[in-house]
């Protein structure tokens, strides 16, 4: 089963961050390449990993000289939380008294 998460950040800091990167490792293996967003970006799309993946998301800003900041990480094991939809509704009925 694959678990989706979406990835936000704060805003920047520093007002002349140009970019920012994401790097995502899923038990101990790079996903792809980091993945670039504008200096602005708070929304950082969405991951998709097995269930009970060891996940490390690492961001880094990169001013306009290029300059690139010490990395933010997160790291966490992909579990389901999100329980069953609730049962749809009863049907009881009198039947007989006795």
């Amino acid at each position: 089963m694959a678990l989706v998460y979406s990835v936000s950040a704060g805003a920047p800091v520093d007002a002349d961050v140009t970019s920012r990167e994401l790097t995502v490792v899923v038990n101990g293996e790079k996903i792809g390449e980091p993945v670039s967003f504008d200096g602005s970006a708070v929304e950082l799309g969405e991951i998709k990993v097995s269930q009970n993946a060891s996940v490390l998301i690492t961001l880094v800003d990169v001013d306009d000289a290029g300059n690139r900041s010490q990395p933010a990480t997160f790291e966490f094991t992909a579990t389901d939380t999100i329980a069953p939809a609730q049962p749809g509704s009863f049907g009881v009925a009198l039947v007989r008294e006795e």
